[in-house]
């Protein structure tokens, strides 16, 4: 399947992630541990005194982009979770999705925010991030498609900034798809240790590894990149 194809069928099921029941706690504790590991900028003497953190939903002023970047989450989807997360730590959120249904739903909520309806591995990306995710996202990519993403996306960090995803923890490079979730939806890994040699040799150095959801192959990964000795 191509990712404009699990867009369209992703399209078909936005009811299960704006339904009530949804755990919209879901993937919060990677995300703090995530962020966790970014360096925080200092703040001019003069700002302490009046600095808070932003509220849900509000636009950093072009001083705190500059002084901490942007955040981009890869497969956002609709629930718009991690946003207060992202912008409570001084990063200017971005969400790119192949869903359009999923989007209008993210944008009905934050139109003021930056929203891409695009195959991130055909997208361009026109600006380096402090923090780049991918949510529950990153299986989607197709198999020979990975590596190739993972090195642009290392290349998309700033030095120090970290990328966080989860993904299938296999032993073994693989893809299948299945209709678990009612459409075809496919899904590939390339096995945790093929991530973890790609990540290194982009220059990360890999802050966590968890299967968090043990016995099953779910696996978070959040690797830091290294900031370049001067």
């Amino acid at each position: 399947m191509t990712p404009e194809e699990t867009g369209k069928a992703y399209d078909t099921i936005t009811h299960r992630w704006t339904r009530p029941e949804f755990n919209q706690k879901n993937g919060i504790i990677a995300y703090q541990k995530a962020l966790s590991f970014l360096p925080q900028a200092p703040q001019p003497e003069q700002d302490k005194v009046h600095s808070k953190a932003p509220n849900k939903g509000e636009v950093l002023s072009e001083r705190k982009t500059q002084e901490y970047g942007y955040a981009l989450d890869i497969g956002c989807g609709c629930t718009n979770r991690f946003v207060p997360i992202i912008e409570s730590n001084g990063l200017t959120y971005e969400g790119i999705d192949v869903s359009r249904d999923m989007l209008a739903i993210a944008k009905s909520q934050l139109p003021a925010h930056t929203f891409y309806c695009a195959d991130v591995c055909t997208f361009t990306l026109t600006k380096h991030y402090s923090f780049i995710s991918a949510w529950d996202s990153f299986w989607h990519i197709p198999l020979t498609q990975q590596e190739p993403l993972l090195k642009k996306l290392m290349n998309h960090l700033n030095d120090g900034g970290v990328l966080l995803f989860s993904c299938g923890g296999t032993y073994e490079s693989g893809q299948h798809t299945n209709e678990v979730m009612g459409p075809e939806v496919y899904y590939a890994s390339l096995g945790l240790h093929r991530y973890l040699e790609i990540l290194m040799e982009a220059g990360g150095f890999i802050r966590h590894v968890e299967f968090d959801q043990h016995p099953e192959q779910h696996t978070i990964i959040i690797v830091q990149k290294r900031i370049e000795q001067k």
